[in-house]
């Protein structure tokens, strides 16, 4: 029987991307009907990016990036040394171009190897049409959505959905309608959500 699990998520999360590896890694012992929807972490990032080292000092960023290798590693997951914060606006429409193309899972596992692991500036539009194209989308008609803004209110949508439901945190994930686990979670906590969610259905 299908589960269904909601997950609030941003591109420019590291432990989003990390959630995702969980998520393929359980579909081997579960039936996941999962919805990733749009909620912006840092939506006041310009549209050039920050440096991250305006953010954090060196020790913490070499810090982040070991613990993240070190939780994606088991997923397939790697992680450059994080250098920029970039604003994922224009990602997370193209996503929402892509989820109406039924590209979304192919996109949405590319755009963040492009932001996470090739180190990819994934604010810049030229970065956002090549991992379209590279999914199976149709360039031209990405930048045309990208430029009119097409699914902006797909995204305030998501993000009112996030307060709505409580979300103080990403990622968040929604396993059939339970209360919401956030943060990153190892996968033995989501699979004892999955499973619990069986017992009770």
């Amino acid at each position: 029987m299908p589960i269904d699990l909601t997950i609030f998520s941003d591109f420019v999360c590291p432990f989003c991307f990390v959630g995702s590896g969980i998520i393929d890694h359980l579909r081997r012992d579960f039936d996941i009907r999962d919805t990733w929807l749009p909620h912006e972490l840092h939506p006041e990032t310009p549209p050039e990016g920050r440096p991250v080292d305006e953010l954090f000092d060196r020790f913490d960023i070499d810090q982040v990036t070991m613990t993240c290798n070190q939780r994606g590693k088991p997923y397939g997951i790697g992680f450059a040394r994080m250098t920029l914060l970039a604003n994922s606006r224009l990602a997370l429409e193209a996503a929402e171009f892509a989820r109406d193309a039924g590209r979304f899972h192919d996109f949405h596992g590319r755009m963040f190897r492009a932001g996470f692991t090739e180190g990819r500036n994934i604010g810049d539009l030229e970065v956002v049409l090549d991992v379209a194209v590279r999914s199976g989308l149709d360039a031209a008609g990405v930048k045309e959505a990208l430029t009119d803004h097409r699914y902006a209110a797909r995204l305030a949508d998501g993000s009112a959905r996030a307060r709505a439901a409580g979300v103080t945190a990403i990622p968040t994930f929604v396993v059939a309608g339970r209360p919401p686990i956030t943060g990153a979670v190892d996968e033995a906590v989501l699979r004892r959500a999955m499973e619990a969610a069986l017992r009770t259905e």
